[in-house]
């Protein structure tokens, strides 16, 4: 390092952000007025402290000119974008796959997806979307920054559907009705009620879809393998569902009843409901007063959109225009990974060593039982033992690869723990609770357009705009 160099670093000191993608560099004294510096001089200070990559020469000529404030930024990373998830877009049968896009398979029109009209058989319901590829950064010291993969998907056929021969689409193979799950789609038949649920009627138990043109009034059960759509409002009832629940009137459940659902809850409004879905929660006005569990998403932002009382919990993370309200009313927010979760993790992984020990024994079985095939024949009660064991082993490699994708889900739902967050688009009011698994942030003064996270053990706010 030249003289001038040691000279220079009295003048100037160059500061490096944390993540390594932003220097600056400021004024420690003026400048004597015979003191001369040339573009080769900053570069060489520059190089002394190891920065080499998105220098800003424009202001290294504004500092030789003596024409800049300080302190400046003088050189600049590109930051690492993150590759995109393979994801599976459903084909609603009034939709061309060239309409469809993530964006709108996520926000579907509320009236369109409750009314959706059944498919026949040979429909092409689903399509693949290819992963988008990562692009890694570089910073400032022309370090390689490597962003995440995007994750890849295998498609795999639902109740009454297949997956085309080259992996991309899914085809229905019935007439029925779709029941859309983020990496399935079944097809199931539907079983229709015109008008309310009534003594008539009574509780339903059914194996594919259900559309109630009405209300399902208290005290009532309604179970499906499939979706359930309801047009009118539910009330203190119980709603079971394999797949996704939609109730277009609301739900007013006075504390009791329960909606559940292994899909998502579509809705307008829920008053103190019980709620506890696997997958999103969308709500177009209000949650009151109610015990909300999603696994994933809590969306409650395209109308009034506001969550008063009660707690709500999500894995993923929450999307809202206001929580709490001028009455200072308390409201709970939990957001990450629960106790529900890491018990479903836990149960699976057992289930998986389980599963995966008794298919080795089946292997171990139907190896010695071809083996004396070759060597001395088997008997009829032999052979029908091996075709038995056959089966069996059929039935448990499902039953493996189904525990399989489960844990892969829930693995999802880890390795994203770090990117959850509740974004409140108006206001959060004062007498809120907030948790991030066992950290909390207790609200005690209004803000507005604010996005809560956890940033190393805190629970950290900044503006959004």
């Amino acid at each position: 390092m030249s003289e001038f160099i040691n000279q220079l670093n009295q003048y100037l000191e160059i500061g490096i952000s944390t993540d390594k993608m932003i220097a600056t560099i400021k004024q420690l004294e003026s400048f004597d007025e015979e003191t001369k510096i040339t573009i080769e001089d900053l570069n060489e200070l520059l190089m002394v402290y190891g920065i080499q990559f998105g220098i800003h020469n424009d202001i290294l000529q504004q500092i030789v000119e003596k024409k800049v404030s300080f302190p400046v930024e003088i050189a600049k990373g590109k930051a690492p974008i993150r590759g995109i998830d393979a994801y599976l877009k459903p084909l609603l049968p009034t939709q061309d796959k060239e309409d469809i896009t993530e964006e709108n398979t996520q926000t579907v029109d509320f009236k369109k997806v409750i009314e959706i009209p059944a498919v026949t058989q040979g429909t092409v319901v689903g399509v693949k979307v290819e992963k988008v590829e990562k692009v890694n950064g570089m910073n400032v010291f022309g370090h390689e920054e490597v962003a995440k993969e995007g994750r890849d998907i295998k498609l795999r056929p639902g109740k009454n559907t297949r997956v085309s021969e080259n992996g991309c689409e899914i085809i229905s193979t019935i007439d029925g009705q779709m029941s859309i799950e983020r990496k399935v789609i079944h097809v199931f038949p539907i079983y229709e009620v015109h008008g309310d649920l009534d003594m008539k009627v009574g509780n339903i138990d059914f194996i594919g879809n259900v559309v109630i043109r009405g209300g399902v009034p208290s005290g009532y059960k309604v179970v499906a393998q499939g979706d359930i759509r309801i047009l009118g409002s539910v009330e203190s009832a119980q709603i079971e569902s394999g797949g996704s629940v939609f109730i277009q009137q609301g739900i007013v459940a006075q504390g009791k009843g329960s909606i559940r659902a292994n899909g998502d809850l579509h809705t307008s409004f829920i008053n103190q409901g019980n709620v506890d879905v696997k997958g999103n929660i969308h709500v177009t006005q209000s949650i009151l007063h109610s015990q909300v569990q999603a696994q994933g998403f809590v969306y409650c932002k395209n109308g009034r959109g506001n969550i008063v009382g009660g707690h709500i919990s999500a894995g993923t993370g929450m999307e809202v225009n206001d929580v709490g309200n001028s009455m200072n009313t308390p409201t709970v927010i939990f957001l990450g990974i629960n106790q529900q979760i890491i018990n479903s993790q836990q149960r699976l992984a057992g289930e998986y060593d389980q599963t995966k020990d008794e298919l080795a024994k089946l292997d171990l079985l139907i190896t010695r039982l071809t083996e004396m095939e070759k060597t001395s024949g088997l008997s009829t009660k032999e052979r029908l033992m091996k075709l038995r064991i056959r089966n069996t082993i059929l039935e448990t490699s499902g039953k493996l690869e189904e525990i399989t994708t489960k844990l892969e889900d829930l693995k999802s739902h880890f390795e994203d723990e770090q990117d959850v967050h509740i974004k409140i688009f108006k206001n959060v009011f004062p007498n809120t609770d907030i948790h991030f698994g066992k950290y909390q942030r207790k609200i005690k003064t209004k803000h507005q357009r604010v996005l809560f996270k956890l940033d190393r053990s805190e629970i950290t706010f900044e503006s959004i705009h």
